[in-house]
């Protein structure tokens, strides 16, 4: 019932009670100041979670506390929840201490500089002039947007801005090596005039550039020995939904000290704690646009997806306590499904890209492919080198027919190919952002490609059947259309 009162004010002796928002410069936070405990205690209780985690506790007789809060009992939280926090009041008078309005004054009011080799879209005009009038911000922009031109647009503008170019510093964090170099690529070909580097574990970077790209192992690893990190003038978060509300990472963007920050991502989580936090440490969402817009306003292919549900003669027989991990064992292992999504990928023209979720379960396709495929046929792991990565993507930019079987967790996010015109979800799983950011693989528009065709391979088995249901609700948050068709394993 909370969320449906959007207004308060208390009167105590014909005076109204006011919020006060505050600033303690030695946390960096934000503090709220009211002597009404109600009204404070209904803020902090929409800015929290059901703790599951409390049931489990209880049961081994620990106390963990049943709620989780992005506000402290003293009144504390990040910055960046002061738009959401205004949000919930609505018209509710609050005041602004004199030393939070210094921290929330940190925007530009410059001309929009947008001299690149491409144009800037309207929107992504828009999301640069937003950005810098705010000064901090997450901007949520659907796969195939160009969150990479946007973002190299916004560090031009405050670089041509700065006040001693030589000295100015930003540093974009990509999620993983590959958009390391593929992020320096795409931002060398944007026509941009700042001194460019890389920074990962095998190369160091050049300290007298102005932008520094690098991956989150390498930050994670190297922060403590490099101090100047903290006192950078802008830091860009790129796939800003990996940081949780307690992971190393979200700790340290807290660290970095300049005010302005920006993340991008094109899907936020789905837990509200950790759309607090990723808000919190950037800012406020001042810009989002959806694929299916970006479908609609013709950016990007159009896209069916084929749920392709499979019903097995002779189910798993569960005879542990780990039913998932029996299931997963079984499908992976199955002949009849493993016989079908060969089939499927013979008859399937252009390139496929087959996304799984387990190593074991890619080496098992890829061997099948291989016997039984006349096609080019390449599996990208983890211990797949960057290079080799980068040129398994330019042969199937260059190259029909190529079959690439990658685990999800590194190609559901960031990876672009737009000569790419299937893809099997061949592992199953239920997760909103793996699932859109993997669809959103196949979206950028290419000569040869009318539509993306999504093909769900759903397993008819305990866990199979939730997770297809969950990712059937997704396709229709996206608005996007799909058919059933049942395959059942002969006798």
């Amino acid at each position: 019932a909370l969320g449906d009162q959007k207004c308060y004010r208390y009167e105590q002796d014909g005076a109204v009670l006011m919020l006060t928002f505050d600033y303690n410069p030695t946390t960096r936070k934000l503090l709220l100041n009211t002597e009404d405990l109600d009204l404070f205690n209904r803020i902090r209780k929409h800015f929290s979670v059901v703790n599951d985690a409390a049931r489990y506790g209880r049961r081994y007789g620990r106390y963990i506390p049943h709620r989780k809060y992005a506000i402290t009992t003293a009144g504390a939280c990040e910055i960046g929840l002061y738009w959401e926090i205004k949000k919930f009041l609505g018209k509710e008078e609050t005041a602004v201490s004199d030393k939070l309005q210094k921290v929330l004054k940190v925007g530009k009011d410059i001309p929009l500089y947008k001299d690149f080799a491409f144009d800037l879209r309207e929107y992504q005009e828009d999301v640069v002039k937003k950005a810098l009038k705010i000064g901090r911000g997450t901007c949520v922009l659907g796969t195939g947007a160009g969150k990479t031109f946007t973002t190299a647009a916004l560090i031009e503008n405050y670089y041509r801005d700065s006040k001693d170019r030589d000295t100015f510093k930003c540093i974009v964090l990509v999620p993983d090596l590959g958009l390391v170099t593929q992020t320096y690529d795409e931002f060398l070909n944007c026509g941009i005039s700042f001194k460019l580097t890389k920074w990962t574990g095998k190369t160091k970077p050049d300290l007298t550039a102005n932008v520094i790209i690098c991956n989150i192992g390498i930050v994670q690893s190297r922060f403590e020995e490099n101090d100047w990190l903290k006192h950078i003038d802008l830091f860009i978060v790129d796939e800003c939904h990996k940081i949780k509300a307690s992971n190393k990472i979200s700790k340290i963007v807290s660290r970095v000290r300049t005010p302005n920050k920006y993340g991008f991502t094109g899907t936020l989580p789905e837990n509200n704690l950790d759309r607090w936090s990723i808000i919190g440490k950037l800012g406020p969402v001042i810009y989002e646009k959806t694929s299916y817009e970006l479908r609609i306003e013709d950016y990007l292919a159009n896209v069916a997806v084929k749920v392709l549900n499979l019903e097995y003669n002779t189910p798993p027989l569960y005879n542990t306590s780990n039913y998932y991990r029996e299931e997963l064992d079984f499908i992976y292992e199955s002949a009849f499904r493993n016989d079908f999504l060969t089939k499927l990928c013979d008859k399937l023209d252009n390139n496929t890209l087959i996304l799984v979720n387990h190593i074991k379960h890619g080496e098992l396709l890829e061997e099948y492919l291989n016997t039984l495929l006349n096609k080019q046929v390449y599996f990208i792991r983890g211990e797949v080198e960057v290079e080799k990565r980068e040129k398994i993507k330019k042969i199937m930019e260059t190259d029909t027919n190529v079959v690439c079987i990658a685990i999800s967790a590194i190609f559901s996010t960031g990876i672009n190919i737009k000569n790419l015109h299937n893809i099997i979800f061949a592992s199953g799983g239920k997760s909103f952002i793996r699932t859109v950011q993997s669809i959103g693989r196949g979206l950028r528009k290419h000569t040869l490609k009318s539509k993306l065709l999504i093909f769900d391979v759903g397993d008819r088995l305990r866990y199979g059947i939730r997770h297809c249901e969950k990712r059937k609700e997704i396709y229709d948050t996206e608005k996007i259309k799909y058919t059933e068709t049942n395959i059942v394993e002969k006798q």
